[in-house]
């Protein structure tokens, strides 16, 4: 395998030039103006209810949900809707607040999260605080998920990515308030409220929510996943809230005339006592702080179709302490995470093409000490050791459609250079490493092919990278464990290959790939006797089939089906376990739908309900070298019922219904901030949660 490897890039680069003389032979062939609208199939939206692919050659692996479906959801935080909706993303629970996801194999940092295209980072070590923890659900326009290494206006992204698009400030007075209570003592109220005239637009918006500590099916409250190991909890922990959280934010927009807008955005969260019993810290307080500018500027010109500037910038500080813990010496950390950036994109309309191309940049500084929280001493001012990162890119790509044929075309190069400003104490025993510059060029070459009216063939090959995290290359957290900076970033070839047909009230899409990875970052045991992170070769292949059917003009029915599976290629020391870690197991969904846009004959009301079932297999094909233990299947049962009138809108809903006992995320990826590198305890999925939102809209 690993000497056709090698091919790979060659081979890439070999389909590109293919792709540019097979645009220029389409282009010799392509049908008059006059003809071409008549000839031509239209591009349609394939939708399956909540999720919609797009038809851009290039973009046949996104999809999106958008927020009216955020508001059928309990949607504690944004990883449960992703998790729920798209059977190919599998949740990693952490909490019961703060989770992330996994799509398709890639999870944590092998998957991006963006705001509003923007890079947006969490700063604890540990992942406590992932990215998608830090946006409001009121906020949220749509969720976007991209598949695979397919968009190279992004940098960063080895899997994909998931975009968080927020609302835009509207003309007029609009607004939406929002309650909701669940079990546990889950609740959340807020608002948003938008308006202007034709020149000045403004959008504010405020929500608090709070949560008490869920059980599982078992019974077995939240900090019990503790018990018999180290850290567990106090009484005062055993009582403690899940967590507590208010967000505000406002946005301003300017529209001087129809040809510009520019929008200034600002968000400002406040969590405190966030328990997290998967690791041996909680977090006391977090404050997250997201600001951003843009401008857009359309129908410049021949050479301007839209033109993009942005800039922003996003601050989270993250407390950990141990307050609600039983140790000998509590500790509590300061860590903070700043992520500056922007970008320049402009979107050129030829004869021959469709054009976009831009730069953007962002740097980060991450810092993080550790501290005696009796006596105040500094136990470790070099934990996270003020490290510098940042990532220069410039990028093409091309799409261009020949009558059913649509072809797309990207380029990409990166430039990443990361460095610590502090001494890196524990790793100088094994390296004299410390500043790292990285170059990158990846791109792809996608096609989609309309076969009739119904149905289409789409699929490409791509390259990506994603560099290490400043945890991985320099984290110092005691002589036994510590950072690599040594580290390669990982490069993802990825082949995929999809179907969709489309006849009347049936819809089907199936879609494979395999992902070839370089240099995939993964911990490592070295038989030198210290814990890091090393490169090895692996590959991850899957699928997913998805499908839906209208049995009336009110019942439809719609499920789908995922798995993957990744293999290494090379080993880590102390590890010949041939599974690759954090690879969830097959993964079903069924639901009954029923939606009428009219109820009892009224007009201005609607009912919809669904019945949904779940099932995993259970996980085998686990990394037991590193860790991660057997997993059993399960199965569970969920209801969502809704009732709209006019401007009101009400949801209940029951998720897992026969309260089974059930487990999604495994016990890989280690307890960074701890500094000792521990594998994390397992955190089994709530049992039966019951919910209620109550929403006005104007």
């Amino acid at each position: 395998m690993c000497k056709y490897r090698r091919c790979l890039p060659a081979a890439l680069a070999l389909l590109a030039a293919i792709g540019f003389s097979g645009f220029q032979e389409l282009n010799a062939q392509e049908i008059p103006a006059d003809t071409e609208a008549s000839a031509t199939v239209p591009l349609k939206e394939f939708q399956f209810e909540t999720i919609v692919v797009t038809a851009d050659a290039i973009d046949d692996e996104q999809q999106e949900i958008e927020s009216r479906e955020l508001r059928t959801h309990k949607v504690v935080d944004l990883a449960e809707i992703l998790s729920d909706e798209l059977v190919e993303v599998q949740m990693i629970r952490k909490s019961g607040y703060g989770n992330e996801v996994s799509v398709r194999g890639f999870g944590q940092e092998n998957i991006k999260v963006l705001l509003d295209g923007g890079t947006l980072e969490g700063a604890c070590g540990s992942r406590k605080d992932p990215s998608l923890s830090h946006i409001n659900m009121l906020t949220v326009q749509k969720l976007t998920l991209q598949e695979g290494p397919f968009d190279v206006t992004k940098p960063g992204c080895l899997g994909g990515y998931i975009d968080v698009v927020t609302r835009k400030p509207e003309e007029g007075f609009h607004g939406e308030v929002l309650g909701k209570v669940g079990s546990y003592g889950f609740q959340s109220g807020g608002f948003t409220t938008t308006g202007g005239s034709d020149k000045v637009q403004w959008l504010f918006g405020y929500n608090y929510s709070e949560s008490g500590q869920y059980e599982d099916g078992d019974g077995n409250r939240l900090w019990s996943v503790r018990e018999g190991q180290a850290a567990s909890y106090s009484d005062e922990g055993r009582d403690a809230k899940s967590f507590q959280k208010h967000d505000v934010w406002g946005k301003l927009q300017f529209t001087p005339n129809e040809n510009s807008t520019i929008l200034l955005e600002h968000s400002y969260g406040k969590a405190n006592d966030i328990l997290t019993p998967r690791v041996v810290f909680d977090t006391e307080e977090e404050l997250t702080n997201l600001t951003k500018a843009s401008w857009e500027i359309r129908n410049l010109g021949k050479l301007s179709e839209t033109l993009t500037l942005s800039v922003y910038r996003n601050e989270v500080d993250h407390s950990p302490f141990q307050e609600y813990r039983n140790v000998a010496v509590p500790k509590n950390n300061e860590v903070e995470s700043v992520i500056s950036g922007g970008a320049i994109q402009n979107v050129t309309e030829t004869d021959f093409a469709t054009l976009t191309y831009g730069i953007d940049w962002y740097h980060r500084d991450w810092w993080g000490d550790v501290y005696n929280s009796v006596t105040g001493q500094k136990l470790n001012d070099v934990l996270i050791p003020s490290v510098r990162s940042l990532n220069l890119g410039g990028y093409v790509k091309m799409d261009k459609t020949f009558d059913r044929l649509s072809l797309g075309l990207g380029l990409r190069y990166d430039r990443f250079r990361q460095e610590a400003d502090e001494e890196l104490k524990f790793t100088s025993a094994v390296t004299d490493v410390n500043r790292n510059v990285d170059h990158l060029v990846g791109g792809h070459l996608s096609f989609r092919y309309v076969l009739n009216d119904e149905a289409m063939l789409f699929g490409g090959v791509g390259r990506s990278y994603r560099t290490p995290t400043s945890s991985e290359r320099y984290i110092q957290g005691n002589p036994k464990f510590f950072g690599n900076p040594d580290l390669k970033p990982t490069a993802n070839t990825e082949f995929d290959m999809g179907f969709l047909y489309e006849f009347k009230g049936v819809k089907v899409q199936a879609k494979g790939f395999y992902s070839s990875l370089d240099d995939y970052i993964y911990q490592e045991n070295s038989v030198a006797g210290y814990k890091s992170y090393t490169n090895i070769d692996a590959h991850i292949w899957g699928g997913d089939v998805k499908a839906s059917v209208d049995l009336s003009d009110v019942f439809s029915l719609e499920g789908g089906i995922a798995y993957q599976k990744g293999v290494k290629e090379s080993f880590p020391d102390n590890n010949s376990d041939d599974d690759l870690g954090q690879m969830a197991p097959l993964k079903g969904m069924l639901a009954l739908n029923y939606k009428s846009d009219t109820t009892l004959g009224r007009q201005g009301s609607g009912l919809f309900g669904t019945v949904e079932w779940v099932h995993s297999n259970a996980s085998k094909n686990v990394d037991a070298d590193a860790g991660e233990k057997p997993l059993d299947a399960w199965d569970i049962i969920n209801l969502r019922m809704g009732y709209r009138y006019k401007s009101y809108r009400f949801n209940v809903g029951m998720d897992n219904v026969f309260d089974q006992q059930y487990t999604v995320a495994n016990s890989y990826e280690w307890d960074v901030i701890g500094g000792t590198g521990a594998s994390p305890a397992i955190v089994s999925e709530p049992g039966r949660f019951i919910y209620a939102t109550l929403g006005y809209a104007w």
